[in-house]
């Protein structure tokens, strides 16, 4: 697995990309890369039952935003190509009287501004927290899709991987993973991982198509 970087983003592979012409703007209010972080963060030590200002080592804001000396995003910069948001933290609950650390990773790269991204990953947490207060759920079902860290990440896009355009539509997206299908399957002499990562790639650009 590749070493998971506050900067650049390293993005799970094995989470399908955002095309840049499809993200869009929410109807929350955008909050300053500051704000929006110390809210992911304080969300995160809520969710595993600290104080809101205790300081969790383990979680990593990754984005492609420069750094302050202490590793979170810095404020007043532009925004990046990629605004895409991976947080990496660990997921702490209690299970037969005993307190279990599992490590999760969230995700979002729907919207046009990091600072909106990381601040829907922190609503995301404060609506999971909501329903567990509500008795819905216990925070380990609640988080458990988000438990299977990816044995790699920080790869390219699908649409790097496949070397067609992100708004590329079906017809040229089927086209181009059979002439690279041809070279890349292991019954021609491809390596399986190349041949995975080939699938993985189809599979999200097909997937981008029926969510337009």
């Amino acid at each position: 697995m590749s070493e998971i970087t506050r900067s650049p983003l390293c993005w799970p592979d094995n989470v399908a990309r955002t095309a840049p012409d499809k993200r869009r703007w929410p109807l929350f209010y955008e909050k300053s890369i500051a704000v929006a972080t110390s809210f992911a963060i304080e969300e995160i030590n809520r969710l595993n039952g600290f104080r809101h200002d205790y300081l969790d080592e383990s979680v990593i804001v990754s984005s492609n935003l420069r750094l302050r000396q202490d590793g979170l995003p810095a404020g007043s910069q532009g925004d990046p190509a990629d605004t895409g948001v991976a947080i990496y933290f660990k997921l702490r609950f209690a299970r037969n009287g005993k307190w279990h650390y599992r490590p999760c990773v969230l995700t979002c790269d729907k919207w046009r501004k990091v600072s909106m991204n990381i601040d829907a990953i922190a609503r995301d947490i404060e609506a999971q927290r909501a329903r567990q207060r509500y008795g819905c759920t216990n925070i380990e079902q609640a988080f458990r899709g988000y438990m299977a860290i990816p044995e790699r990440c920080g790869g390219a896009s699908w649409w790097e991987l496949l070397g067609i355009a992100p708004s590329a539509g079906e017809e040229e997206i089927k086209e181009r993973f059979r002439a690279l299908a041809m070279r890349a399957h292991p019954d021609r002499g491809g390596e399986r991982e190349e041949w995975d990562r080939l699938q993985e790639a189809y599979g999200q650009a097909m997937g981008q198509l029926t969510k337009s």
